[in-house]
């Protein structure tokens, strides 16, 4: 995809991987709208931040009346935002699973939903999944979040045949350990971990590969 004078949109752009993506579409001429629950700090002509908890349909339609207000479509949605918690399922607090797969699963399916009736019609565009090595391999105290990361990986690939024949490409990405704020406060501290600006830049050559060119479910370890 060339990125000059695109529409995207990135959720969970206030830190992080999200973050850091969105100063590189924009470097490339990108309109980037972020959505987020905290603020963004970017400032930058061509970026607007949008507050918006994904969980939450009702601020996740708002969001995209305001992105698609003068457009009828979005080139490119980057569905990033995400959180983790941990624990023995038995000690897990069932208001933290349900919000983190409300966040991480169904977050996704309130933004996809949005963009997908537009670029059926322009019959392009591209949507990246941000998962986690988590969906591909479950482990001791991550029920949840393997849970949520497994079917955002199950959404992305089912989503990839659905809408492949109208010339839109469906990505998922899964990252292993990364430093972000993530770790912070989930409490694990992993031995290695990638640079998330790096995690970005590569989100971002997949993106730019030739719009015939469909990268599938792509995992990035650390080494």
């Amino acid at each position: 995809m060339e990125l000059k004078g695109r529409v995207a949109v990135v959720t969970g752009s206030s830190s992080g991987i999200g973050f850091e993506l969105c100063g590189l579409l924009l470097d490339r001429g990108a309109a980037v709208f972020g959505l987020s629950r905290r603020r963004t700090g970017i400032d930058h002509a061509a970026f607007r931040w949008l507050k918006a908890d994904v969980s939450r349909r009702e601020e996740v339609d708002r969001a995209f009346d305001t992105v698609l207000g003068n457009r009828d479509w979005v080139d490119l949605l980057v569905n990033n935002a995400g959180f983790g918690a941990f624990g023995e399922v038995e000690s897990l607090d069932p208001g933290t699973w349900e919000r983190l797969i409300a966040t991480n699963l169904t977050g996704a399916f309130h933004c996809t939903r949005r963009v997908v009736p537009g670029m059926k019609a322009a019959r392009s565009g591209t949507i990246v999944n941000v998962s986690s090595i988590a969906g591909k391999r479950g482990f001791r105290g991550g029920s949840a979040y393997c849970a949520s990361k497994f079917g955002l990986n199950g959404f992305s690939e089912a989503l990839m045949e659905e809408l492949r024949e109208y010339g839109i490409r469906v990505s998922s990405v899964n990252p292993g350990s990364t430093g972000t704020e993530f770790f912070e406060h989930a409490g694990i501290e992993p031995k290695n971990m990638m640079n998330a600006g790096e995690v970005a830049s590569f989100i971002l050559s997949m993106i730019e590969l030739p719009d015939d060119m469909l990268p599938d479910q792509v995992v990035l370890r650390p080494l």
